[in-house]
């Protein structure tokens, strides 16, 4: 399979994400102390930041996985002079993966605790009813976590909702670039098993509608969709291999995903879709650290997944060193929405310190059309839909006897303004002009 990762620098180039933008995890963090809060004007004694996640019940590992990189970043600007000579606070706050209860949590935040930023969020339904109360609120609220599409389309882009700005991956990565690795395997019968939420339907979607386009002459055998909180996916995953297909498309996420894992492996799933070179399996989330934690032995070498960021990727001296970071503080290696907290955390800080002010409008207009360089890679956050913009690469699961966790080989992607949606959003990708180097 050639890879397209080679082309990156090329693209960035053109795009002028290269040279361009602020480093926001700068030398504050990562390579020596700042001193810009020396002589810059301190606006209050302390900068407060709500972070709501999901903190409680089986899923609740992922407010886990969040708060540290989240408190890792506040804990490494507080040592370093805080913001502008201000301490930096976070509050923690349990959403309990329930859209009304979220809200609640989130008024609480900017009404009682007075917090100046929000950040976090699990969940397509829990981040949709959030979304809703920003303008009221008048606070930032930067998403590290959902991912459904409706957020930024809809609610930013045609709604105008311009408190919501988000730095992870959209389902752009579950649908389209899944489909995109896709197109390159043998399967022709693809199946799904995917959460009974708008998550799974809208991934299973763009998923279809690219991958018809890529290779028209693959069909799409059958669908299982699982309640969250599925304890036997055993009905669902023969209803799936009845309709032989040689093909999966997951995006389970969490205990469900381990359980599916588990009980796809024993029926017999995984070998159903096995080919000359690995397993034509797909599941953008299936590089989450809580899974390959849970599945490091199980989880079939071979197959194909991702995250919304993997700990070696990209190949930086930034990232390396929020790795070393994290794993020194937490003994874990960094999760996607740690990451993305992490820099949530650091972006809260470049904005102060470039705008000096905690004027909300002041900031929105900075972030719009900013280009900006984190653990994650270059991001370049849209104006139009507030949607930030960067790529995470899939690969194969590969055990490694240096790691505690699997690691992913056989790296493949392409930039990501070639497959995110754009606005006005009327298109769905591949679009037309597609360079040869679309084939992995």
């Amino acid at each position: 399979m050639k890879k397209c990762l080679e082309n990156r620098r090329d693209f960035l180039k053109k795009l002028g994400l290269i040279g361009a933008g602020a480093a926001i995890c700068s030398s504050v963090s990562l390579t020596g102390p700042s001193h810009a809060s020396s002589f810059r004007k301190k606006l209050k004694n302390k900068i407060k930041i709500g972070h709501i996640a999901i903190f409680s019940g089986p899923f609740g590992t992922y407010g886990e996985l969040q708060k540290r990189g989240s408190l890792l970043a506040v804990e490494e600007i507080n040592k370093a002079g805080g913001i502008l000579g201000s301490e930096v606070e976070i509050i923690y706050k349990d959403s309990r993966a329930k859209p009304a209860e979220a809200v609640k949590q989130v008024r609480r935040l900017v009404e009682a605790d007075k917090v100046d930023f929000v950040i976090g969020v699990d969940s397509s339904g829990v981040v949709l009813a959030v979304a809703q109360v920003m303008p009221e609120l008048k606070k930032l609220l930067l998403v590290t976590h959902a991912a459904t599409h409706k957020l930024t389309e809809e609610m930013v882009f045609k709604k105008k909702n311009r408190y919501v700005f988000r730095l992870s991956v959209p389902v752009y990565q579950d649908g389209i670039m899944a489909a995109i690795i896709a197109a390159q395997l043998p399967a022709k019968r693809w199946a799904c098993v995917h959460p009974d939420y708008e998550y799974g339907y809208a991934s299973w979607e763009l998923f279809k509608a690219t991958l018809k386009k890529l290779r028209p002459d693959v069909e799409f055998v059958g669908e299982a969709w699982a309640k969250i909180g599925t304890t036997d996916f055993k009905p669902l995953i023969s209803s799936i291999m009845n309709k032989k297909p040689d093909g999966i498309h997951t995006v389970e996420w969490g205990v469900d995903l381990f359980t599916f894992v588990r009980q796809a492996k024993e029926m017999g799933l995984f070998e159903a879709v096995k080919y000359d070179g690995g397993y034509a399996w797909i599941n953008p989330m299936g590089y989450s650290i809580d899974a390959m934690e849970a599945l490091a032995k199980e989880y079939p070498e071979g197959c194909w997944v991702s995250g919304r960021y993997i700990w070696q990727y990209p190949p930086t001296e930034l990232n390396k060193a929020f790795v070393k970071a994290h794993y020194k503080r937490w003994k874990h290696l960094p999760a996607y929405s740690g990451a993305t907290s992490y820099t949530a955390v650091y972006l809260i800080k470049h904005l102060i310190e470039t705008t000096q002010t905690l004027d909300v409008e002041t900031h929105i207009k900075t972030l719009e059309n900013l280009t900006i360089y984190s653990p994650i890679g270059a991001m370049w956050i849209r104006k139009e839909d507030h949607q930030a913009v960067y790529e995470v690469p899939f690969g194969q699961i590969k055990r490694h006897p240096k790691y505690p966790i699997p690691v992913l080989e056989n790296l493949s992607g392409i930039p990501a303004q070639m497959y995110y949606r754009r606005p006005p959003f009327e298109e769905t990708p591949p679009y037309k002009g597609y360079p040869p180097f679309l084939t992995l």
